[in-house]
């Protein structure tokens, strides 16, 4: 079953994200100084991005009662594979060129959702991969937040656009 998934911009820094053309939540990038932190507003749950470690190279995904959902931490230092603790397992998330940027949460080797540039008629645009019955949309909020700085520098911030479903 593919599912038609569009993110568009409601606002600068607040997104809001449709699966086959019906809300599913909104995501708020949040700057504090030189601290950034990320709201998803899932249906009815909220969940909150924040960094940490010592260089704040880590981020945590916890939900409204404080609860970490999801933990990373990097395989190396320049590492451009990034360990997510979610669920009692450890998922990937991969960066890539295919052959533009692409981000990608793979499960073993499975690849369970992607994001990435494309072209369509000379036109830049997101490239969303999902495999089938992958209908955890934490994921596709945590790529979209992931992938957001080069959505902007290839397309701007302001866009609507309809992402591919290659799933």
């Amino acid at each position: 079953m593919n599912q038609d998934k569009n993110w568009k911009t409601i606002k600068l820094g607040l997104y809001s994200f449709m699966v086959d053309g019906k809300e599913i939540g909104t995501l708020e990038k949040i700057y504090k100084g030189a601290k950034e932190k990320a709201i998803f507003r899932i249906g009815d749950q909220t969940y909150a991005l924040t960094y940490s470690g010592f260089w704040r190279s880590n981020y945590q995904i916890t939900d409204q009662n404080g609860q970490i959902i999801i933990k990373s931490s990097f395989e190396k230092w320049f590492s451009a594979t990034t360990n997510l603790e979610y669920n009692g397992k450890v998922y990937q998330l991969k960066i890539r060129n295919n052959p533009l940027a692409e981000f990608v949460i793979f499960d073993g080797t499975k690849e369970l959702v992607s994001y990435g540039l494309g072209t369509n008629f000379g036109k830049v645009i997101v490239k969303i991969n999902t495999a089938p019955n992958q209908t955890d949309y934490l994921l596709d909020f945590l790529l979209w937040y992931s992938f957001l700085p080069i959505a902007q520098e290839n397309i701007g911030e302001y866009f609507t656009f309809q992402c591919l479903m290659m799933g």
